[in-house]
């Protein structure tokens, strides 16, 4: 058998290889990568033909027709191969339509330039019929554009290549075993269009590189049909690495050697209060000057607390290495501690009322009944009563509290403001008959969570209960706006001690501050679960006002 025979042989076996492989693949439509191999595969078949058909060929102009409608297969090559490499190994968001425009401008400038190269002899500067043993081959002198397609395609060979060797030492053997099959079906038929360029190949003047792909072809099939190359393949790594990036809920911040911040989510950049945009590339001390005095050998204890707001955050590092073991960066991660944090502070004031309030009722009423044992005082009786009432409603407001903390786990649910409001005022102006009590409710019905009913009932009471002024008075509003609740009380009373507000918050005391009672501490934590504000203010010239803002709730009723 000729050499020529041998070649048209191979070069149908290589077709009906390629031709199995591209419907092979068109089945596994949508999984990554499925359709740009098959393109990929149908345009190894092309090359494939065309050559075939230049072969059986017998005049010149016949033989640069199928030379140069061949560009078209050649040149979808690159870009098939390029773009199915880069959505089977995850990187999708390159797999885009501005960039396979981009890819395949210079491909398809090339197919324009075959038919037309009499014009401008840029891939072809002379065709020539050489005889080798009998047969017509033609010969084609290569024009520049001829190197420049040949460059771009080893470019965009190269480029596919990259993302694929990091597949080869993966942890998962079968996708060293998809990635080793994909490589030498890249690489051999490589070699072989250097080789015949080169004039290495005793091909007479046919080149081989098409045939070469049919072993290409069957190592695309194993991969198909042994490998599961397309149903299981690593495309997903990625995207979802980047998602529990984007989505975590710790912020992370990637720094580089040099401490620039080169990669932020959303939580990391709304913990500072700065869209991602504004801090990449800025050093982490200009970015995030909390951050500035950070000690690594600390990860962990660490607390953020950004523009002195509400929220804190643990900070930790970790290294980010190389496979050599090399430092080549930094990950920092901020853990959301806010509600940590405010769950002890609200257990250090249980605490600090436990030890205080409850212990000096308790030594008072033994005192009281040390006394009453020998005197039988009706005073220190009615003492030691009102001590254990003190203790009892201390109780309550414990239980309260913490029905509070348990609903904070529930969905809310809405009362009827003015019901609340009306129910309470009349339990105080009973309890209370002495005091004056002023009520401007709003128009409207207007529903907040339920626990406006303990904040409010705390509130009032307070403002009465510890009113020491000849002539008590308290003053309560209640506006309905479009979205909130207002309700402002007012009394005339000796005021709150600025110092019992802080200690609130701070959730910290020193043998020299002791908080009087857990009202405060209803009223402030109540709000804050119910998603509102509150605000404590002096009334001139004597007296608080206390401004509570609730969100509105659709409700009935």
């Amino acid at each position: 058998m000729s050499i020529f025979m041998a070649m048209q042989a191979a070069l149908m076996a290589t077709v009906a290889v390629g031709f199995a492989g591209a419907l092979l693949a068109w089945r596994e439509r949508p999984k990554p990568g499925s359709v740009s191999l098959t393109i990929l595969l149908a345009g190894q078949c092309w090359w494939s033909s065309t050559l075939l058909f230049r072969v059986r060929a017998s005049g010149i102009q016949e033989k640069i027709l199928w030379t140069d409608v061949t560009w078209i297969g050649v040149a979808v090559l690159p870009v098939a191969w390029l773009f199915f490499s880069l959505s089977y190994t995850g990187y999708s968001e390159y797999v885009r339509k501005e960039y396979m425009l981009l890819a395949s401008a210079i491909p398809v400038l090339t197919i324009v330039l075959g038919p037309t190269n009499e014009m401008h002899h840029l891939l072809y500067t002379d065709s020539v019929l050489l005889d080798y043993g009998g047969r017509a081959i033609i010969d084609r002198t290569p024009g520049p554009w001829f190197w420049v397609i040949a460059y771009y395609t080893y470019l965009l060979g190269l480029l596919g290549a990259i993302p694929l060797v990091s597949f080869v030492s993966s942890d998962l053997s079968i996708f060293q075993a998809q990635s080793v099959a994909l490589l030498a079906g890249l690489v051999v038929p490589w070699v072989t269009n250097v080789a015949h360029l080169l004039g290495a190949l005793p091909t007479s003047g046919i080149d081989p590189t098409p045939i070469a792909f049919s072993l290409s072809a069957v190592l695309f099939l194993g991969g198909l049909t042994q490998f599961r190359l397309l149903g299981t393949n690593p495309a997903p790594i990625r995207p979802a690495r980047q998602l529990l990036f984007d989505q975590i809920e710790d912020g992370l911040v990637i720094l580089d050697m040099d401490s620039h911040i080169i990669n932020i989510n959303e939580p990391a950049a709304e913990a500072v209060g700065s869209a991602p945009s504004d801090l990449l590339g800025r050093s982490l001390d200009d970015a995030i000057p909390q951050l500035e005095d950070f000690d690594e050998t600390q990860s962990g204890r660490t607390v953020l607390r950004p523009d002195g707001g509400p929220a804190s955050f643990d900070v930790s590092v970790s290294e980010i290495r190389d496979p050599r073991g090399q430092m080549i960066g930094r990950v920092l991660s901020l853990h959301d501690v806010s509600e940590y944090l405010r769950q002890q502070q609200r257990l250090a004031v249980l605490n600090r009322v436990f030890r205080h309030n409850v212990r000096t009722n308790t030594q008072v009423i033994l005192s009281q009944i040390e006394y009453l044992t020998e005197h039988n005082s009706e005073e220190h009786a009615k003492k030691a009563e009102e001590n254990l009432v003190e203790i009892n409603e201390l109780s309550d407001r414990i239980r309260t509290i913490l029905e509070i903390f348990e609903r904070e786990r529930e969905d809310p649910q809405p009362i009827r403001v003015e019901n609340t409001t009306q129910d309470c005022l009349g339990t105080m102006k009973a309890e209370y008959p002495d005091a004056s009590i002023s009520y401007d409710g709003c128009e409207t019905s207007a529903y907040v969570d339920r626990v406006f009913d303990d904040v409010f009932r705390n509130v009032v009471r307070n403002a009465l209960e510890h009113n020491t002024n000849p002539e008590p008075e308290v003053w309560i509003d209640v506006e309905c706006e479009d979205d909130a609740v207002d309700v402002t009380v007012t009394d005339n009373g000796p005021g709150i001690d600025d110092e019992e507000v802080a200690l609130l918050s701070e959730g910290t005391e020193t043998p020299l501050k002791h908080g009087s009672g857990l009202g405060l501490a209803l009223i402030i934590w109540g709000v804050e679960f119910a998603g509102g504000n509150v605000t404590f203010d002096e009334n001139e010239p004597h007296g608080t006002t206390v401004s509570v803002e609730l969100p509105k709730l659709s409700g009935t009723g």
